[in-house]
């Protein structure tokens, strides 16, 4: 029997996300009319039919086959979630509100470049970004909040040498895994940045619509529309909507704090430029403002200059004078790479090993010219803050197509020991845990083949 309810097929295809309500004793709903249902509680926290649906949207999207046990590991994934979350409840943790800053921020960049601008992002969710964001918020704290209790769960898993190679020694030679070709690379930037008198520039120029504005010599709307640098609310006279704190900069939240109804604030800065603000509302710890950004940009000499102070590095280390991993780490303003001296990580596995499919068209073209220890030229690229700047490419390591090797592939090995690891402390923690833990999964889903014992609690 499937797990699927009989319509779930049908409606995944038309509406991601959401499902026809046909078990757990409900009835079909009428033609045409799509409503959600509840398929688990985890200590009073509920798993709806949509949380499992768009999981599952996301999955088909990505080439996967949907079947009952996609579904099954999917559903137990949300109940372990569930479960992280009501354990942070009974320790009193909390997500990391920068943090959850910092993560929106990334996946609206990340969406605007998948769609193609930030206007084309607020007009597909009908949205602006900072509604989008607060949309969003809770589901990104929570997922944050689950992955903080799971590292109190697994703790600093570390495997010795000698245990690595006990792991892979227990590992049968013909079920060893086929290691595709791939790289390890490593990458340094150099970003574009304003100069003192771009600067300076931007927030004279600020400064003068703000006198302009309080002297009722020009209407802050159409300064807005005309001149504001923020395309997500340019269009609508620079108002954002009312957002609760947290959506945006710490910065942006403490003036907004600061300013009393019909109030226009001094220019000010945040990471995005200079702003002046003018308070439409507040209600509590929320508020509706409008604000105009001016951004400072970097010249076309100033790019040129970003090149330049890369090469000079560049030469340092090809002379001998210099090591790149040193350069890496105090001058390099990547801030994905800086941190482990330039060594791009494969973001899936967080592993230097990047399999040769998984690499986009540009950094292949420019790693196969390469041997190994070799740097490229300097190539120019857009952040995706539109910040330009000029990076280099270092090939690390390059490997042929083969099987799992201890000596060869010893950063696998590890990490595949330290994984096994990992998921023991995991399965014992669960397990303790589902001892004096409330669940109930409805009927259809309790036949599910789960990893953990999660049907074998209380149930209604």
């Amino acid at each position: 029997m499937s797990v699927f309810p009989s319509s779930f097929a049908f409606v995944l295809g038309l509406l991601p996300g959401v499902l026809l309500a046909q078990d757990a004793g409900q009835q079909p709903a009428p033609p045409g009319r799509y409503i959600d249902g509840v398929i688990a509680n985890v200590a009073g926290r509920i798993v709806l039919y949509s949380d499992l649906a768009g999981r599952l949207e996301q999955a088909r999207q990505s080439g996967e086959t949907v079947t009952d046990a996609l579904a099954c590991g999917e559903l137990e994934d949300l109940l372990y979630q569930q479960l992280l979350l009501e354990q942070a409840r009974i320790d009193s943790v909390f997500a990391d509100e920068a943090q959850v800053d910092a993560e929106l921020d990334r996946r609206i960049s990340y969406f605007e470049q998948q769609i193609g601008s930030r206007e084309k992002l607020e007009k597909f969710y009908g949205k602006s970004v900072t509604e989008i964001k607060a949309d969003f918020r809770e589901q990104v704290s929570n997922q944050l909040l689950a992955q903080q209790m799971q590292q109190k769960v697994i703790g600093d898993a570390r495997v010795t040498p000698r245990e690595v190679e006990r792991f892979f020694k227990e590992i049968p030679a013909d079920s060893l895994p086929f290691i595709n070709a791939g790289v390890e690379f490593a990458r340094v930037s150099i970003l574009a940045s304003p100069t003192e008198e771009e600067d300076r520039r931007v927030r004279l120029k600020l400064e003068e619509y703000r006198e302009a504005i309080v002297k009722g010599q020009k209407d802050f709307c159409t300064v807005a529309i005309l001149y504001s640098q923020d395309p997500g609310s340019s269009a609508q006279c620079g108002e954002l909507g009312m957002v609760p704190m947290g959506v945006m900069v710490p910065e942006f939240d403490a003036v907004a704090m600061s300013l009393k109804e019909g109030a226009i604030s001094p220019v000010f800065k945040t990471k995005y430029g200079y702003h002046i603000m003018e308070m439409v509302e507040r209600k509590g710890d929320q508020y509706n403002a409008r604000h105009i950004l001016l951004t400072p940009k970097a010249s076309t000499a100033d790019v040129e200059a970003a090149r330049q102070r890369l090469d000079s590095l560049m030469t340092l280390v090809r002379d001998g004078q210099e090591d790149f991993t040193t350069v890496a780490r105090e001058h390099n303003q990547d801030a994905d790479t800086k941190g482990t001296n330039g060594t791009v990580l494969e973001p899936n596995t967080n592993s230097p090993h990047w399999a040769i499919g998984d690499l986009d068209q540009r950094t292949f073209m420019v790693l196969d010219k390469l041997q190994p220890g070799q740097i490229s030229a300097a190539l120019a690229f857009d952040a995706p803050d539109g910040t330009k700047g000029y990076q280099v490419l270092r090939l690390l390591k390059r490997t042929e197509p083969h099987r799992m090797d201890l000596v060869q592939d010893y950063p696998l090995v590890q990490q595949a020991a330290e994984g096994k690891m990992r998921q023991g402390a995991v399965d014992d923690w669960v397990k303790e845990k589902l001892r004096t833990t409330y669940v109930n999964i409805i009927g259809a889903y309790r036949g599910c083949a789960f990893q953990h014992p999660w049907t074998e609690g209380p149930a209604e």
